[in-house]
């Protein structure tokens, strides 16, 4: 692996890695706010649930195209691409007087994505070996930046929606400022050039050519179905702790906070040796397991200690599928193709995230408050399956 020009002591990695952290902090401030800030504007649960839609369907068309454009143009310029257009939705955010530009904020905030490119770049820096543990640190960040993100724009909140919005224009442009000044391009081998077939002619082409990958179809189906499931967790598990222990707002702070360590815990320190013992296989069949196991248990015991117990089983597993299907998927594509593959996975993981709370929270509404439980594990199960003949798979073409 080449080294990289850079100033002495600043590692590429921890750069990137602080570039992620800022980066989700900022959208943790202002993603608590959106159901206050849009009933200033008298916009009902219909409008709240398109703000939220909005950013995830822009994330699925756009994760692609800016993840196949830094294989093309570099990774560096893109992610100040994609930062550029946070700090754009974040002073729309700021400055909104209406429904409309709080809407037009999401949706310009959707069109960035630099979770697919900091994971590309950090698969272009590492070996095999080390690219598990270094994917890891990217979902460590992620997990720190959504707990100090809405802790932080709650306690801004106070002064006026404005502020926590300034606060985030703020982080961004310190993101901005550090990656020009600190954050080198990285040398991907050019001896390899292999020229792109999968993602190369546009993004559903990429899409269903990917989705026909021996290897490659089938993980991103277990993504698909593992996001939908964890997607019900904001829904689920208040209304459960609710029913169950009768949590007020601050105690079901506290869970997600708990939920969040979990999965710091586990993506920033844990994932490497799991990784180096069982492999990437191993983990997409893991993950799903555990979910399963934390999702069907939850609602049979009324017990304090086994919800805590259960919800760190749903935490410990979305980590693990969160930082296994990249690395798995990077040490399966060319260096030429990681952008692009990685922004496709991103792009799956952002649809996916749409229909579980609006269609499991109709059924714990109308139905049962134990089928929407029963439902995510049954679908679980079947990502855990996928992901043994996964396995199976990749110890046959070993």
């Amino acid at each position: 692996m080449k080294k990289e020009n850079r100033p002495k002591g600043l590692s590429p990695i921890f750069v990137i890695v602080l570039t992620v952290f800022i980066d989700i902090t900022g959208y943790g401030i202002i993603i608590p706010l959106l159901p206050f800030y849009a009933n200033e504007f008298q916009a009902g649960p219909t409008a709240l649930g398109a703000l939220i839609a909005s950013f995830a369907i822009m994330q699925f068309f756009f994760s692609p195209l800016l993840g196949k454009a830094s294989d093309k143009k570099g990774r560096k310029s893109i992610l100040l691409l994609s930062l550029l257009i946070s700090f754009i939705s974040f002073a729309i955010f700021s400055f909104a007087n209406s429904y409309l530009m709080l809407l037009l904020s999401r949706i310009i905030a959707g069109i960035a994505t630099e979770r697919a490119v900091a994971q590309a770049y950090i698969a272009d820096i590492t070996d095999r070996k080390t690219r598990t543990k270094e994917m890891g640190k990217i979902g460590a960040a992620f997990g720190a930046g959504f707990i100090i993100g809405p802790a932080l724009g709650g306690a801004l909140s106070i002064y006026g929606f404005s502020i926590p919005g300034y606060a985030a224009m703020f982080l961004t442009l310190i993101n901005i400022l550090s990656v020009i000044s600190f954050l080198p391009e990285p040398q991907r081998d050019k001896e390899k050039k292999i020229e792109i077939t999968i993602a190369g002619s546009g993004y559903f082409r990429g899409l269903r050519d990917s989705l026909r990958k021996p290897l490659l179809g089938p993980t991103f189906l277990i993504l698909f179905i593992v996001t939908v499931a964890f997607s019900t967790i904001p829904v689920i598990v208040p209304l459960l702790s609710i029913d169950f222990f009768n949590f007020n707002s601050l105690e079901l702070s506290y869970v997600f906070i708990y939920i969040g360590l979990i999965q710091i815990v586990m993506q920033g320190f844990l994932i490497n040796t799991l990784s180096r013992r069982l492999g990437e296989e191993k983990l997409i069949a893991l993950g799903p397991m555990l979910m399963a196991t934390g999702t069907i248990l939850m609602p049979i015991f009324q017990n304090l200690v086994i919800f805590y117990l259960t919800n760190a089983l749903l935490a410990a597993g979305f980590g693990i599928i969160n930082t296994a299907i990249p690395a798995f998927l990077s040490k399966r594509i060319s260096p030429n193709e990681q952008g692009s593959i990685l922004g496709i996975a991103s792009s799956i993981a952002s649809i996916a995230n749409i229909p579980g709370p609006l269609i499991i929270g109709l059924i714990y509404d109308f139905v049962s408050s134990f089928v929407p439980f029963f439902i995510s594990a049954f679908m679980l199960a079947i990502a855990f399956l996928i992901g043994c003949r996964i396995y199976s798979a990749c110890k046959f073409l070993n």
